[in-house]
């Protein structure tokens, strides 16, 4: 049976969603990175908020190695990847990167792991028991690049239909599973070099398809988005992009009836037909390098950077092929308030943005107009994952483990504040009325 969720959008614009043939309620489901259609948004109306270490855990299991992949969930099943480190590979060196000055010999201050193997695991949790139910080994040997020391080696969310489930890991290569642990394909995208700053962005599905966006480099030959047949992993089609390294997902919405796939890029914001992989339009970028990833609503899609004070940055723009290529698409901009990693969430009629230190700031998603900033947490905090919200609540987690529950709306209030006891670099999975955390020892669900 087919079963497909739907995310409409206010002024038009639809979220496209991933067909699953595995029936699931959509309220069973978070099923890439950002939950369904990437917007962060649980289906359900009330989820746990509040708990602690001891209290509301259903269970709580050992996850092995390190990543910062988001749990993806789907009914029963929930799905993660891990990276687990090995030992020293001799003589083994990352690729030379180019600066700022597209000069090479460029060498990021926290770049680190090229040196040592590392073992990429993809693996399947039960949702009811916490049981892991299955684990595979993918790769194991050198990494052909560094990553920055918070990151890990396996920080791509999967994504998966309900039957088959695509974990992704930049260098590691794209894996096709059956969501029962029997591997199907698996690509090699060669190397892909990101300063030594490690891999970040998710695939996603769209009809048949699954499209990995694999920037890279300073802007130099090798970067582009690629999109695979979901049952055999032959490549549909490629285009190059000359956009520099980012890390941001791509973002599917529909407008005017057609659907396109949204890619945020320092140099351009740029549309493509998901099915061909044309270039429909492009617009202003982000000028810093896209981490977070985008958002869209109101006829509006939003575009962030944060990684430099100087590079804070939310683009506003209308999607739509009309041409435009002087910037005359984009809305409005903001320069201030975003985070290095974390992505900002849309959620009603708001966006709200968050700074490496937790510091909100609300904007009128259709304006720009500033409704409150200087929102607080009440301890000092820094933040990796991202918001997530339902009801009247957004969640926000730092990496100490700490869940800060802020009120939706123009003023800021933060209700209360709930902790894991142990750090967290995972955006949470809002599904079957519990919340999901990955720590990073565990993996919490929370009812």
């Amino acid at each position: 049976m087919r079963f497909v969720i739907a995310v409409t959008l206010v002024a038009g614009i639809l979220q496209a969603s991933t067909p699953g043939r595995t029936s699931a309620p959509p309220e069973d489901i978070w099923p890439q990175w950002r939950g369904p259609g990437g917007l962060a948004v649980g289906q359900a109306e009330s989820y746990p908020s509040t708990w602690s270490p001891t209290a509301h855990v259903a269970w709580k299991t050992a996850i092995p190695g390190r990543g910062h992949s988001s749990p993806v969930v789907w009914g029963d099943r929930i799905f993660l990847t891990t990276s687990i480190e090995g030992a020293p590979v001799p003589g083994h060196k990352p690729p030379v990167h180019l600066g700022w000055d597209l000069k090479p010999g460029y060498v990021h201050p926290d770049s680190v792991g090229s040196d040592k193997a590392h073992a990429l695991q993809v693996l399947a949790v039960d949702a009811v028991t916490g049981r892991i139910v299955w684990r595979h080994t993918v790769y194991d040997g050198p990494m052909y690049d560094d990553r920055h020391r918070k990151n890990t080696y396996a920080s791509p969310s999967a994504a998966t239909d309900g039957t088959m489930v695509y974990f992704f890991f930049e260098s590691g290569g794209l894996h096709a599973y059956t969501v029962d642990g029997r591997p199907v394909w698996k690509v090699s995208l060669g190397g892909i070099a990101k300063a030594g700053l490690g891999p970040g962005t998710s695939p996603i599905l769209f009809e048949n398809l699954v499209i990995v966006q694999c920037d890279q480099g300073m802007g130099e030959a090798g970067s582009f988005i690629g999109a695979f047949d979901r049952a055999t992993g032959r490549e549909v089609w490629r285009t190059e992009r000359k956009n520099r390294r980012s890390w941001a997902t791509p973002l599917l919405v529909t407008t005017a009836g057609r659907p396109e796939l949204i890619t945020s890029g320092a140099e351009a914001v740029i549309g493509y037909d998901p099915r061909t992989g044309r270039e429909l339009w492009r617009t202003d970028g982000t000028r810093g390098h896209p981490i977070p990833s985008s958002a869209a609503g109101h006829g509006l899609v939003f575009a962030f950077a944060g990684n430099a004070e100087s590079s804070k940055m939310v683009v506003a723009f209308r999607p739509g092929e009309r041409g435009e290529e002087d910037g005359s698409r984009v809305a409005w901009k903001y320069t201030r308030g975003t985070a290095y990693v974390a992505s900002p969430i849309l959620y009603g009629d708001f966006l709200y943005l968050i700074t490496d230190a937790g510091i909100t700031t609300c904007l009128d998603a259709r304006s720009g107009a500033v409704q409150y900033l200087g929102g607080r947490v009440p301890v000092p905090a820094a933040f990796t994952a991202s918001p997530v919200a339902f009801g009247d609540l957004i969640f926000l987690t730092s990496e100490d483990g700490d869940t800060f529950v802020l009120r939706a709306g123009p003023t800021h209030e933060i209700v209360r504040t709930n902790s894991v006891g142990e750090p967290v670099y995972a955006s949470p999975a809002l599904a079957n009325g519990r919340v999901y955390i990955r720590g990073e020892r565990h993996l919490f669900a929370i009812e």
